[in-house]
């Protein structure tokens, strides 16, 4: 259950729940708070804290997570400098994706040097590579408020010896050796949208002629879909999307069209076969720029609305991410295309060109998705 839902079943009890003097306070009825309630509200204080801190408030609202099955509307949030310390949060007690990452590094980096690219405020992946008896962890970090929280969460742990931080650009800094493996996580639902491709090109000179990259694949799918009435009838953000998606703004200047997201996303809503949307392989150097077409089946008679977009990450092969069996951190991406939508019918194939284009900073790209549908009966 995740914070917000959380949260949201103590509401629909009766629970209220505030911070004060920085200490979490709650309110019950009679009876409510039972002993197992009880200790788990101890166990996630801190998340709750955090949580309540970031989106200053005391209650969640009751329409925020009414229905937790319901689609919600993201900003895609991973090409932007928004993360604090409840994203952070996310990220780092992301279980399935932590697991994920450890069977990649436990398996390859005993008894190398590795170096982490983007290491964040938890320093979670040098943490992991120390713990898989790697030699040496050089770990880079570009927020100096970030680095100061790493560098905290290192020298707590005792990994001062094993891990060292680098404050600086991934781009820029040097290293006083050669890695034998990189390992990042600074993949966004679609994988290259903050900057991976450019970045991890850059990191090759960091590493041996044989070095290793965790992840080493990430594949972005793409799929037809037939969204649900109740979700097109009143598409919004709700508070804590409205307030990330507010902080997007004012770090850019201005508000501008978001990339969006989806939480809650049903796979019964896909309406055809997928194909693939970006790929991006860490085994040599990426092309950060790309165009390629493929082809969409429709497999059942429905309402085309537009396309989504899921990230497989494979962290080593043979182990992937697939967002779409679980949910994870990254979130698919939804591409609008028609509203109303219009009617398709099996058999009929959507031919599609993906392009992915860097913007003027050189390093985050754009997307572009054209198409035509073939009617079974020929027509276009």
């Amino acid at each position: 259950m995740t914070t917000v839902e959380f949260l949201t079943s103590l509401k629909s009890s009766g629970i209220k729940i505030w911070i004060e003097d920085s200490q979490l306070r709650y309110r019950a009825p009679k009876g409510v708070i039972t002993s197992d309630l009880k200790q788990e509200l101890m166990e996630r204080k801190t998340e709750i804290i955090t949580f309540l801190e970031q989106v200053k408030t005391d209650v969640i609202p009751q329409e925020e997570c009414e229905n937790p099955s319901q689609i919600e509307l993201w900003p895609s949030l991973a090409e932007f400098f928004v993360y604090d310390e409840f994203l952070y949060y996310v990220l780092t007690n992301d279980r399935r994706r932590n697991d994920s990452y450890k069977i990649a590094i436990n398996k390859l980096v005993k008894d190398k040097v590795v170096v982490d690219i983007g290491t964040g405020k938890d320093a979670i992946l040098a943490r992991f590579c120390a713990e898989a008896s790697a030699r040496k962890v050089y770990a880079i970090e570009i927020s100096e408020k970030f680095y100061n929280s790493a560098k905290a969460c290192i020298n707590k742990l005792g990994l001062s010896d094993k891990i060292t931080l680098i404050l600086g650009d991934a781009t820029k800094v040097n290293l006083p050796e050669l890695a034998d493996v990189c390992v990042s996580e600074i993949v966004g639902s679609i994988g290259g949208v903050e900057g991976a491709a450019v970045i991890l090109n850059n990191a090759r000179r960091l590493l041996k002629e044989d070095g290793v990259m965790i992840p080493a694949r990430s594949v972005n799918k793409i799929a037809a879909v037939s969204l649900p009435d109740e979700f097109l009838q009143n598409p919004r953000f709700t508070e804590i999307p409205a307030y990330y998606t507010r902080k997007i703004f004012e770090q850019v200047g201005y508000p501008f069209d978001l990339r969006l997201c989806l939480r809650h996303f049903s796979k019964s809503s896909i309406i055809s076969t997928s194909s693939i949307f970006e790929d991006l392989d860490f085994a040599g150097i990426v092309e950060p720029e790309y165009s390629h077409e493929g082809n969409l089946t429709i497999l059942k008679d429905g309402r085309l609305d537009g396309f989504v977009v899921w990230l497989n990450l494979h962290t080593m092969e043979g182990e992937v991410i697939d967002v779409l069996e679980y949910e994870y951190c990254w979130l698919p991406v939804y591409f609008p295309v028609f509203y109303p939508g219009i009617k398709v019918s099996e058999g009929d194939i959507i031919e599609i060109i993906c392009s992915g284009f860097l913007c003027d900073n050189k390093l985050n790209p754009n997307y572009k998705i054209e198409g035509s549908i073939i009617r079974k009966t020929g027509k276009k």
